[in-house]
């Protein structure tokens, strides 16, 4: 849906169209009337409004209240305008945001409203110039010429921080080079801050979040049934497959289970070999050697002998030593790591390397 931005004040109404169009009248005396021809001259059937509020239809202030809720800050203020915005009489309309405050009468409020809608075209918020003056200004103070005196804005990164009256002499505060209505109007879409809403809009925006709420609620409990009837149907689905699977494969485990043992059997008598021939005489000459050729900080935790192959395992300050000496032992060929290097620190910071090396033994002395 196209947006519409409108700037009103007292004597004048400036409206910023899609594709760059503005429109422009000084009848705002009716405020209905001047939203139905706003509408004929601009020929959109549909569009959303965004309205700011030109002092001194609205007043903006800054006030101090004691820490409490949001809900509970408004309703403070809208009770007790009369004392915090000069010159309220009428029932006001209020909106705050931090420490800032804005409020209008509460019947220009609701006939902006009616005349908007009765328009056809769907209100996004009604906010004061103030905010939407601050989305094209630099950093610093800046002062707006506003009949019938010029509005002072501090802004901090687009955002209105204060709102005060000009005094005579500040140095602070720059003329801002802008025609406030237009500036207004073309810079009012998407502000967020201090947008005020009439007592029968808040209430129709509470429906609306109850009920979308609600719709969003079951939509989730909705969801969470099926995805935990999905989730029952596939994991009964997946056991059926494991299920046939393990009864297709029954046979042929049951025979892998059988090899197994067998191999397991004859792993032990095969260790039990290599055992009794790593005690035969023919390997004095090799653990001599490797008494020469071992660092003196190494020592075996294991050996072992299988065939014409040894592995050796141990410890060690430098495991590289170790592999080092034993490619320089007689006899001893094809000497290689055959597991990973691990290290261990001691409590008193000694690094220490468990090695496992292996190598082919010819038996020659």
């Amino acid at each position: 849906m196209k947006t519409i931005g409108i700037a009103l004040g007292i004597e004048r109404l400036v409206a910023a169209l899609p594709g760059g169009r503005r429109l422009e009248t000084a009848e705002t005396a009716d405020i209905r009337q001047a939203i139905a021809d706003l509408k004929a001259q601009s020929g959109m059937a549909e569009a959303r409004v965004s309205v700011a509020l030109v002092p001194p239809l609205i007043a903006v202030r800054r006030v101090k209240l004691p820490p409490m809720r949001g809900e509970e800050r408004h309703r403070v203020l809208e009770r007790d305008a009369a004392r915090h915005f000069v010159g309220v009489r009428e029932p006001q309309a209020v909106a705050t945001d931090g420490s800032l405050a804005a409020a209008l009468p509460t019947q220009l409020l609701e006939e902006l409203e009616a005349a908007i809608d009765a328009a056809g075209w769907r209100l996004d918020a009604v906010v004061p110039a103030h905010v939407a003056w601050a989305a094209c200004l630099a950093d610093g103070k800046h002062a707006i010429p506003v009949a019938p005196a010029a509005e002072v804005v501090e802004v901090r990164r687009r955002r209105m921080t204060d709102r005060m009256l000009l005094r005579h002499g500040d140095s602070t505060v720059s003329n801002a080079d802008i025609d406030p209505y237009v500036a207004a109007a073309e810079h009012v879409v998407g502000v967020r801050a201090l947008r005020l809403y009439s007592a029968a809009r808040r209430a129709r925006m509470r429906v609306a979040v109850r009920r979308l709420a609600t719709v969003l609620l079951a939509a989730a409990a909705a969801c969470l049934v099926v995805a935990a009837g999905l989730d029952h149907w596939g994991l009964n689905r997946e056991l059926d497959v494991l299920r046939a699977r393990r009864a297709a494969i029954a046979p042929r485990v049951a025979a892998a289970m059988h090899v197994r043992d067998s191999v397991v059997s004859l792993g032990r008598t095969t260790r039990a070999l290599d055992g009794l021939a790593s005690t035969a005489p023919r390997w004095s000459a090799f653990f001599a050697n490797l008494a020469d050729d071992l660092p003196r900080d190494a020592y075996l935790a294991g050996f072992e002998a299988r065939g014409d192959s040894v592995v050796l395992s141990g410890v060690a300050r430098d495991a590289a030593g170790v592999l080092h000496g034993l490619e320089h032992m007689p006899a001893l060929a094809g000497v290689h790591a055959d597991g990973p290097i691990r290290q261990d620190v001691s409590a008193a910071g000694a690094v220490r390397e468990h090695f496992r090396f292996s190598g082919r033994w010819d038996g020659t002395p």
